[in-house]
């Protein structure tokens, strides 16, 4: 089903621009389309990670499930509406719900993978985020294989229905979570919890930079190379979710023996590297020429450490959440699992939105360069300093004595973490205005 929603998400992005165009909506007007879906699914997880233990996570999956693939079904008949704001709002509507339906299913998902799954978390991502890493590849070449077959209508009635299959499949096949009594917590609960608000800006991090290259690198690989065909870019394109299909359930066996931590700040600085070798930096052409061989070895480190960061993510927002005082139950994973999912969501939205601007002040180099900076800022930063320390609370200060030892190591933790991201707010501040002033000179 994970395969399925991965495959919806990415159908109508080989032909829906053009068959909107021919409806009268412009190229912003498609973007924020595309972007609507992120963006409902970034406001609406936590809403359903809070209630979904009143809900019950099948109920909610099944749910999701089935708004998805009615969207999907419906969405095929959008052509047939008048032109203009009707077809315009028509779009929005159908991706709006669609998202909703998205964000139930993958919230359930995970806190359902979570509670079956407590102590092989790490794995059992791995494995998910594989299907979805081969729905990325698989999405538009079905999208465009069977709009060609049958035009706009045949794509979203095949996935349409491939997702009401594979909802009566889970309704039959999904296990029964145990419900408990519930506690007085919400999603701002978990946000108190230190680490958690982190990990969520770490999460909003995650989902901008997978999602950073979508609307730029066709146009660059075009640009420079324009002996590749559009297929073969697209096949370019697949080398990362490729990759990162591969490489997710190791790096989920190896989360799962306490490295969460270190996977990410590794997937951050590998990530950072392939974000450099993009054009590749201004700063490293005089070494590494601009090619087709470095621009594969470019996209499979990106796949490699978009894997090393987000997989652990999930296991060590759950362990944040764990050692905050959360039980071990439905309720604490569907907060987690809405967090983790809102999070990704905003990124995802804010990544091609952030890309698309800078590539026209710009240049693609330094836009990626740019991605490389938030990244190594917001997550190997924070993980090094404040999941640290955030450590040091869970680990160390609940065994000091009670009274004024207790009270004096937390102030100096907190000192310590305080001037830590002093430090690291001060550095971003001025190796950006340092960028900036590098890129307006080299223009």
């Amino acid at each position: 089903m994970y395969l399925a929603q991965a495959v919806a998400s990415g159908i109508i992005a080989p032909f829906y621009p053009s068959e909107a165009a021919k409806k009268g909506a412009n190229s912003t007007v498609v973007g924020l389309v595309f972007g609507v879906y992120q963006l409902v699914i970034f406001v609406t997880s936590p809403i359903y990670g809070s209630i979904i233990q009143n809900v019950g996570a099948k109920y909610m999956y099944l749910s999701g499930s089935f708004l998805l693939g009615g969207c999907g079904l419906a969405f095929g008949f959008l052509d047939r509406a008048p032109d203009g704001p009707v077809y315009i709002a028509m779009c929005f509507i159908c991706r709006s719900i669609e998202a909703n339906g998205a964000a139930m299913m993958i919230t359930a998902a995970f806190s359902i993978m979570a509670a079956t799954f407590p102590h092989d978390i790490g794995k059992a991502i791995g494995i998910l985020e594989t299907f979805y890493g081969i729905g990325l590849v698989l999405g538009p070449a079905i999208g465009g294989g069977l709009y060609s077959i049958g035009g706009f209508l045949l794509p979203f009635e095949v996935i349409g229905g491939f997702v009401w299959c594979c909802s009566i499949v889970s309704y039959f096949t999904l296990p029964k979570i145990e419900e408990v009594q519930q506690l007085n917590v919400n999603i701002f609960t978990l946000l108190k919890i230190p680490g958690c608000s982190v990990l969520y800006i770490s999460m909003v991090s995650c989902g901008m930079s997978l999602c950073y290259l979508d609307p730029i690198f066709s146009p660059y690989m075009k640009a420079t190379f324009p002996q590749l065909s559009i297929p073969q870019i697209g096949l370019m394109f697949a080398v990362t979710a490729v990759t990162y299909a591969i490489i997710a359930p190791l790096i989920g066996y190896i989360s799962d023996k306490g490295l969460q931590g270190s996977l990410a700040v590794i997937g951050s600085v590998i990530m950072t590297i392939a974000l450099l070798l993009f054009g590749p930096n201004p700063w490293l052409e005089t070494f590494i020429p601009t090619s087709i061989p470095e621009t594969v070895v470019a996209l499979i480190l990106f796949g490699v450490g978009a894997s090393g960061l987000m997989i652990p993510l999930f296991p060590l927002l759950h362990r944040m959440a764990r050692s905050g005082g959360l039980p071990d139950n439905l309720q604490t994973f569907g907060l987690v699992s809405g967090l983790f999912t809102s999070g990704f969501s905003l990124g995802a939205f804010l990544g091609p939105t952030l890309a698309g601007y800078l590539v026209n002040q710009y240049e693609f180099a330094w836009a990626c360069s740019v991605c490389g900076l938030i990244v190594i800022f917001n997550a190997y930063v924070q993980y090094c300093l404040k999941i640290t320390i955030s450590m040091c609370y869970d680990r160390f200060l609940d065994r000091a004595p009670d009274g004024p030892v207790y009270i004096a190591m937390c102030f100096i933790c907190r000192s310590i973490e305080a001037n830590g991201a002093a430090m690291m707010m001060t550095a971003a501040f001025l190796l950006w205005q340092q960028l900036s002033h590098m890129m307006s000179a080299k223009q």
